[in-house]
């Protein structure tokens, strides 16, 4: 009899310890309520999309009535393939602010990396023009254009001799 009790306690002891246990994986699984960390973008930082592109931080800067800046180049754009040649597009230049690029997840790929002279040319332009256009919607939708834009017809010429 006492057996029986202590085997029927075990089995108690046994769910309860279960249930704990799964109560505390549902708890870790579920996401806090902590703020996201803040990324501070700075020039020469290259950033890597889950498309393969990859953006280059141009400048960052403070511009009044909008807020932080970040100015991007975005290469490796996949616009399709051509027999085995995979094709891209780049945008030059893109100006969006901080909350738009941190609306997408990138992985930072280089951190300080020396800038053509060449990727500031377009940013240049921009800055030289009297309204600045800021991009007001998801950097990720962007990128997206882009490369659908460049998916109409296609024709792919292969000479014999460039194969």
């Amino acid at each position: 009899m006492l057996t029986a009790k202590i085997s029927k306690l075990t089995r108690w002891v046994l769910l309860l310890s279960i249930i704990s246990a799964a109560s505390a994986q549902e708890k870790a699984a579920q996401p806090t309520n902590s703020p996201p960390q803040r990324v501070e973008y700075k020039s020469g930082q290259v950033w890597r999309t889950d498309l393969g592109a990859t953006i280059t931080i141009l400048a960052v800067e403070e511009l009044r009535k909008v807020g932080k800046v970040v100015h991007i180049r975005v290469d490796n754009i996949p616009v399709g393939s051509c027999g085995g040649v995979h094709l891209t597009t780049t945008i030059p230049h893109i100006a969006l602010t901080e909350k738009m690029m941190q609306k997408g997840a990138y992985a930072l790929e280089k951190d300080n990396v020396d800038l053509p002279d060449s990727y500031l040319d377009e940013y240049r332009k921009w800055e030289s023009k009297k309204k600045h256009e800021v991009l007001k919607e998801p950097l990720q939708t962007k990128i997206q254009m882009a490369s659908l834009s460049g998916s109409g017809i296609m024709i792919c010429n292969f000479l014999p001799s460039q194969t």
